[in-house]
């Protein structure tokens, strides 16, 4: 009997230390959007959209100009108009080196944000930003492109392809990325990031 007990605790002392390093490598680990050394250049790519004055635009328009994206929809009730704002205030704590950043604004919700929609949105954060739309085609290219995830999601906020209507919200990584001249990307910025973060990275990575 000792020996059966000294084998059940030797067994649950050896799946609680298990539990313990998983637990750990879990928490350490780089989160998935986290984008370091190489991964890098896998981050953007090129596109074909429209902004929201109806004008085809392509990354070929943003040639030699730095640009601050960021991925969300119109009908967000919360967190795009949050960091919408967060955008507005970096471009202008960041002056005059965000004279030369063009904010953009990019839908994953295509089907309700025409032109006219983004045109109307958009003019509530500031003159400046660029909200830009397309087909339901390109705008998945766009993400993926951004590892951008975005997905209609039911009434129960569960992710589905069945939603009808236009009354749906969406679920996405609220992220902005900043990107260089040359279309590369330099880094991002998540949802904790202060208006005065994005400030200071414009700062120091625009030239």
């Amino acid at each position: 009997m000792r020996l059966n007990q000294l084998f059940i605790i030797l067994c649950c002392f050896c799946f609680g230390a298990l539990v313990a390093i998983w637990l750990y490598a879990l928490e350490h680990q780089q989160p998935k959007t986290q984008i370091e050394g190489s991964t890098k250049a896998l981050i953007g790519g090129p596109f074909n959209l429209v902004d929201h004055k109806g004008t085809p635009k392509t990354e070929k328009d943003f040639k030699g100009k730095y640009m601050l994206i960021y991925f969300g929809y119109s009908f967000c009730p919360d967190i795009c108009p949050t960091d919408l704002q967060k955008m507005a205030n970096a471009i202008d704590m960041a002056k005059p080196k965000s004279e030369k950043v063009e904010p953009i604004f990019i839908t994953i919700d295509p089907e309700r944000d025409t032109p006219k929609q983004l045109a109307s949105y958009v003019s509530n954060f500031h003159p400046r930003i660029i909200g830009l739309t397309g087909s339901l085609e390109e705008i998945t290219k766009v993400k993926k492109a951004y590892k951008v995830y975005g997905v209609k999601v039911d009434e129960n906020g569960k992710p589905s392809k069945n939603v009808k209507g236009t009354d749906y919200l969406m679920d996405h990584s609220p992220q902005t990325f900043l990107v260089g001249p040359d279309g590369k990307f330099i880094r991002y910025f998540r949802f904790n990031n202060t208006a005065k973060d994005m400030a200071v990275a414009i700062d120091k990575h625009v030239n």
